[in-house]
């Protein structure tokens, strides 16, 4: 509490006067003194008790998290209707011709009303709009608005001008529709300038306000489809343009907050039967103030307000929560109200499960911006804040809140230090119970379970968490946490902790496993619903549909089957076949053990058909790994032989595009000459290296990176070693694979053109195919076939021939495997070798 001192009572005849309710509910006059660390609000008649509001969390303008949410959305959808318009450009080209022709029909009268209506508001919307916020006192606001008017007319003229001096001819029609550059207005300037003015203004949150917009917004909309010249991507660009501008302006400006003060809180909890003596700003919360609170009476309270200002805070973690995990409702929304309403009923629902927490007294709206929670005030310490080891009573009290939370089947989706509190009681409370979700799913009381072992296991040590949690859950109900016991399910907090104790999570893994009886298994459970790899894949896999669908429209099909020469085609497609039996070659010889030929012939087919869902290497390795798990070898020892597998094959194919350079880049009397650019690019290349090479820590991170691997790879090459026939077998078979394909894409030429030296095509493929183990997208899709087609046009070869023989070598090695792959991969899982 503030003591008024001698200095502040000389101030109090020349204080600010305002009002607050007293303990009796009658309105009082009381005055403000500022200085005091906050505003003081002091009653005429309680100068020896009185009512003291700190209120340095409230700032006059802030940055409201929904603003740049919006604008995020806004920006999105722009990107989409450009995309739109330009993929489906017949499409939105006949949408087009419908409005237009529709607009043309209408009334002469209503066409005349739109066009005076849109002219009208030009003239006298902003100055009305100007009066309006000049009375309200919101004069910097008003030039705010000016300034997203005039931002927005700027941005839209700037890609009008770009649009029509560099843009494509379709791009132009999409947002024209017309190429005449005299004609052409792709962008409608006004209706961005006034879309901005409108949302830096927030005219669409007042009543009237709301519907003159409107209609001004409309009739300008209108007038530009009957004039024509704009489509109706140009106008929708147009207007999400001024929205997000004008969303933009508003955060990084920050506009005027309707927060309510401190005397509003005291206003409404005296209301509620909480006559405050002291009220006290603590911190800021990200959905809105805590407040430290006594009461008239002595009680103390702990108060958190909810802002409507800040909604939308916290919408990124939500949606990323949400896309992870699997059965993560992600909070039911980021709206104060959808707070207040999952706050309140997680602390009733936890009190009335008998957990320690503190308990909610009342609940209430302080004015229609906010929103007040009232819980009883409970002494003590975080535990992030405590500085020595937990002791064994502290852990204990832990597990039981956890085991009380698992059986009221409540799941806190947080449990990281800062929302466990050691009391000064000496019990432990949990708190932070804003993201809890009751009637939780299986998947979600494990994470629970999970983060509260590594949180106990980070603040005292895993062997001590660990004893803690069996004597309060028992052995079973502890091992629950096992298959959830992976970063992605951690809170963001405990995630960063975990990542300082890297070997923590493998630790418990091990700890826990040997607390299943013998021969239990450890139940698998999806913790992830989306991975970025597969958001990746999903991104790269559209891009390469498109490309492919964009290539094959280049192809005359009938045109192409009457010019091909028919003994090629099938010489490709018998050098395809080849491969397969080389990757059975490569695989047999890499594994001292004896595999059956018939078999891992299949495995190598059922690889092809991986790839369709898969990277080509991920999917043939996760295939050649399994089958040999289930030929009996050990998984160490079957991930050392595909690795030595991937080795050879890499070496081979370093080694055969080496010996392509040179030989495509060799004149007729065999002296090779290779350009100046090769020089520079090998010679930076090689500077770069060795550049890096000289820092430690790329050294650090390289040696950690590859010493495992070498550590995989050498004792099973030194065990091949001992045996030559296979070591033999292994290399042909990898130098046969490359060569193979080389032949096939050679083939594939061939069958449309004799041009090409059969050294630059295979420089093409082993060029290509290097891109395509890099490509996300499955069986390299989209960047194999935009490689090989690039470079066999840059070797001379016409570009629709390149095209066509690119498709040809890919239905060859990718599509047409596939069929029989898919066969091998049911064959394989119905006899258990896969």
């Amino acid at each position: 509490m503030t003591n008024i001192d001698k200095h502040a009572q000389k101030r109090l005849n020349n204080a600010r006067v305002s009002h607050c309710w007293t303990k009796n509910g009658k309105i009082e006059i009381v005055k403000t003194l500022a200085g005091l660390g906050g505003d003081v609000l002091v009653s005429d008649s309680q100068i020896a008790m009185p009512l003291v509001v700190e209120d340095s969390v409230l700032d006059r303008r802030l940055r409201r998290p929904a603003d740049i949410a919006r604008a995020a959305f806004a920006l999105l959808a722009i990107t989409g209707v450009g995309l739109l318009a330009y993929v489906a450009h017949q499409t939105t080209s006949g949408i087009d011709q419908d409005i237009s022709i529709g607009a043309n029909r209408l009334p002469a009268a209503l066409i005349f009303l739109a066009n005076l209506v849109s002219g009208f508001s030009v003239l006298v919307f902003p100055g009305l709009a100007s009066i309006d916020l000049l009375v309200r006192r919101r004069a910097r606001q008003l030039v705010e608005a000016f300034g997203g008017l005039f931002l927005t007319a700027l941005v839209l003229t700037l890609a009008s001008w770009l649009l029509v001096r560099f843009g494509s001819n379709r791009l132009l029609v999409s947002f024209s529709g017309t190429t005449n550059l005299d004609k052409a207005n792709p962008f409608n300037v006004l209706l961005g300038g006034f879309s901005s003015f409108i949302t830096v203004s927030r005219m669409m949150s007042r009543n009237r306000w709301n519907v003159l917009s409107t209609v001004v917004v409309s009739s300008i909309a209108l007038a530009s489809v009957i004039s024509g010249g704009i489509t109706a991507a140009g106008l929708a660009v147009s207007l999400l343009s001024g929205w997000s501008v004008g969303l933009l302006i508003r955060y990084l400006l920050g506009t005027d907050t309707t927060r309510p003060a401190g005397r509003d809180i005291a206003r409404t909890l005296v209301a509620l039967g909480h006559p405050l003596k002291i009220l006290r700003a603590s911190e800021v919360i990200q959905s809105g103030r805590r407040y430290d609170a006594t009461t008239i009476d002595g009680q103390r309270l702990e108060l958190i307000v909810l802002d409507r200002d800040l909604e939308g805070a916290g919408l990124g973690a939500v949606l990323y929560r949400s896309l992870r995990l699997r059965d993560d409702p992600g909070g039911t929304g980021t709206s104060m109200r959808a707070r207040l309403e999952r706050m309140t009923l997680n602390s009733w629902a936890i009190s009335s499960a008998g957990i320690s927490t503190p308990h909610l007294l009342s609940v209430a709206e302080v004015g229609p911006d906010a929103a007040v929670l009232a819980y009883e005030y409970v002494q003590g310490k975080q535990f992030d804040t405590i500085q020595h080891a937990l002791g064994d009573a502290e852990l204990a009290g832990c597990w039981e809140i956890v085991r009380d939370l698992q059986a009221a089947r409540i799941a806190h989706r947080a449990l990281s230090s800062e929302n466990f509190l050691l009391g000064a009681d000496g019990r432990v409370y949990i708190v932070g119970l804003e993201d809890a979700a009751i009637a939780a799913s299986d998947v979600l009381l494990r994470i629970d379970l999970a983060e509260a072992l590594v949180t106990l296991s980070l603040l005292a040590d895993p062997n001590r968490a660990i004893a803690a949690g069996r004597a309060i859950l028992g052995d079973a109900g502890l091992a629950r946490a096992l298959p959830a016991l992976q970063p992605v399910a951690l809170s963001s907090r405990t995630r960063k902790q975990v990542k300082a104790n890297k070997d923590l999570l493998s630790n418990l893994r091990a700890k826990l496993l040997k607390l299943l009886p013998a021969g239990a298994t450890t139940e698998a459970i999806e913790i992830e619903r989306i991975k970025p790899r597969t958001l990746l894949t999903i991104a790269a896999g559209t891009i390469a549909g498109y490309i492919l669908l964009t290539q094959l429209g280049q192809v005359n099909l009938p045109e192409l089957i009457r010019e091909t020469n028919p003994v090629w085609m099938l010489v490709g497609f018998g050098f395809s076949c080849m491969t397969y039996f080389a990757a059975t070659m490569t695989l047999i010889g890499v594994v001292p053990e004896r595999l059956s030929f018939w078999k891992t012939l299949q495995t190598q087919l059922a690889a092809s058909f991986a790839t369709l869902v898969a990277p080509p290497t991920l999917g043939s390795v996760a295939i050649n790994v399994r089958y040999l798990n289930k030929q009996r070898l050990p998984s160490s020892l079957a991930g050392a032989s595909v690795a030595v597998a991937q080795v050879l094959a890499f070496l081979s194919h370093l080694i055969l595009l080496l010996i392509m350079i040179i030989a495509a880049g060799t004149s007729k009397d065999f002296t090779f000459k290779p350009s100046r650019t090769a020089i520079l690019v090998a010679i930076s290349i090689a500077l770069i290296a060795s550049a890096l090479s000289t820092i430690p820590k790329i050294r650090t991170l390289v040696t950690e990176r590859v010493q495992p691997f070498i550590g995989q790879v050498v004792p099973r090459i030194t065990s091949l070693a001992n045996n030559p026939g296979k070591l033999a077998t292994g290399i042909v078979g990898v130098l046969l694979l490359n060569l193979a394909y080389c032949a096939c894409l050679v083939a594939s030429v061939r069958a449309f053109t004799s041009e090409g030296s059969i050294a630059a095509i295979s420089l093409v493929y082993l060029a290509g195919a290097v891109l395509g183990q890099a490509a996300p997208t499955p069986g390299g899709l989209g960047a194999v076939e935009a490689a090989i087609a690039a470079g066999l046009t840059a070797s001379g070869i016409d570009a629709g021939v390149a095209v066509s023989a690119t498709l040809v070598f890919r239905l060859w090695t990718f599509w047409i495997p596939t069929i029989p792959g898919w066969f091998a991969f049911q064959r394989l899982q119905k006899s258990g070798d896969l």
